[in-house]
């Protein structure tokens, strides 16, 4: 498994579950419950403190879904350089701009460092 690869199957697992929890937004309330923010609200969680509601709602499946949709565009924009830079159409501006996209993915992984699949090779 290369690094595009892992990235995309996490990214997959995230929107699987995004999709499984809701796709209302979340809304915390002064209780300390969250819920989702319709007209018929359902119950999502109940934290310890306001701030623990707020951070749980921040996070919600919308947010995730989003998130999820921009790091794809960032992967399909890395790998189509890749296919640019593979039919030999290199140049040195384009193969130090690849570096960094590569900086950058090596950067959305880092939050799944502790995933049985990932390699410490691929750690900034």
């Amino acid at each position: 498994m290369d690094l595009v690869e892992f990235l995309r199957a996490r990214l997959d697992r995230d929107e699987q579950i995004a999709r499984a929890c809701s796709g209302a937004p979340w809304k915390a309330n002064p209780s300390g419950t969250v819920n989702t923010d319709t007209d018929d609200p359902a119950y999502v969680s109940t934290a310890e403190n306001d701030a623990y509601a707020e951070h749980i709602a921040r996070h919600d499946p919308s947010r995730t879904l989003a998130e999820v949709s921009a790091r794809r565009q960032i992967l399909d924009d890395y790998e189509k350089q890749s296919w640019i830079i593979g039919q030999g159409h290199a140049t040195p501006e384009l193969e130090a701009a690849q570096a960094v996209r590569e900086s950058v993915l090596r950067l959305l992984a880092l939050p799944y460092a502790t995933h049985p699949a990932y390699r410490e090779q691929w750690r900034p």
